[in-house]
């Protein structure tokens, strides 16, 4: 802009030339979207699915997945430098998908509102679900899933969990919950070796094809007396430090993963707590420092009480996983300036085609209590 201020372009690749129709002015900077491509760049590609630009997802389609990679790897890096004013930055390993189509095991599908239409994805920042007839990133056994759900009714409007059909296909099944009916029979899943039950509308990773190597991630080659998990979900880290541990405690407040966390986890001991509590309960007891904690909190990022007794706690190794780079950016900075030391940063692909990673942070305690 003539005034100086940076405007944020929705669908232009880095160094193109386009015209740009201005949508927000938010005082600092500008959000704008591409009204022409006048000057197209060598990583603009045609969007594979012909829903794109309706539906409000996968809104990356339009890069080449070379380009997708290094824009995450660039934001991820902005990040740590912007916002957790971070200056030595690990170099970032990038984990891409072998295919960035078809990968996708989760959907959380919408009704259009008509009996008779098939189910889809809200267009972006509406309640108008998009019909879907083709949807290339989600996983063989989700295909067609929309065209089964015409005939069921939905109100578009109402809460996520009375409208939405929640599924998970992978491994040649497929589990669905419909609001309204009993709930569904668990998904089951094997990841390295080891089986794990969890509730369609519930979590668990999208891309079931990288969670093997977060799981590696997560693990390296630690080994030692005790390991806590927390945020832990339905169990998938705490069922394999486990086997590396002597003692492994998993923490996770929802009530969803708790029906099947502690079957999944074997002999790891499953806290139905929230993160907080229980680490205050641990400090309180003098419970506390093990030689090895992970971290995967919700995009939301670790809370000011949660990070406090973390840092109390001082485990000899700390990893972090996380959804949402902005939020861990922020953490990491609190935990650098607080004596830890950032070792290694792992971003990994699970959500192609669209600005989201995954991200496994790896640190030790430079500066030990």
């Amino acid at each position: 802009m003539e005034d100086g201020r940076v405007v944020f372009v929705e669908g232009a690749c880095p160094g193109e030339l386009v015209e740009v129709t201005i949508q927000v002015d938010k005082g600092r900077f500008l959000e704008g979207s591409v009204g022409r491509v006048l000057e197209p760049s060598a990583d603009r590609v045609v969007p594979k699915c012909g829903h794109f630009g309706d539906c409000g997802g996968c809104s990356w389609q339009y890069l080449s997945y070379p380009a997708q990679l290094a824009a995450k790897r660039r934001i991820l890096e902005d990040a740590l430098r912007r916002i957790g004013k971070i200056a030595a930055i690990p170099d970032i390993e990038v984990v891409g998908s072998e295919s960035p189509w078809g990968t996708r095991n989760r959907a959380q599908l919408q009704p259009s509102g008509a009996k008779g239409t098939p189910w889809g994805f809200f267009a972006a920042g509406s309640r108008r679900a998009v019909g879907l007839s083709e949807c290339p990133v989600l996983a063989p056994e989700l295909q067609g899933l929309w065209n089964d759900l015409a005939d069921v009714e939905g109100n578009p409007w109402a809460d996520r969990r009375q409208r939405s059909v929640f599924a998970y296909g992978a491994q040649g099944r497929r589990w669905v919950h419909i609001p309204g009916t009993k709930a569904a029979a668990p998904a089951q899943v094997e990841v390295l070796g080891k089986t794990f039950r969890f509730s369609p509308e519930g979590f668990f990773q999208g891309h079931l094809g990288l969670v093997p190597r977060m799981v590696q991630e997560v693990l390296c080659d630690d080994r030692g007396e005790e390991a806590w998990d927390l945020y832990s979900g339905v169990g998938l880290f705490a069922s394999h430090l486990q086997s590396r541990f002597r003692k492994v405690h998993a923490v996770e407040s929802d009530p969803l993963a708790a029906l099947h966390a502690q079957a999944n986890i074997g002999r790891a001991v499953h806290h139905r707590w929230d993160v907080e509590s229980w680490l205050e309960q641990r400090i309180h007891e003098g419970s506390g420092h093990p030689d090895l904690v992970v971290v995967d909190p919700p995009r939301q990022g670790l809370t000011p009480r949660a990070l406090r007794a973390l840092l109390a706690v001082a485990p000899g190794k700390l990893r972090y996983v996380s959804c949402g780079h902005d939020t861990l950016a922020r953490d990491l900075g609190q935990l650098l300036s607080n004596g830890w030391r950032l070792e290694r940063l792992v971003l990994l692909d699970l959500y192609p085609h669209t600005p989201h990673m995954e991200v496994v942070a790896s640190l030790v305690e430079c500066d030990p209590k």
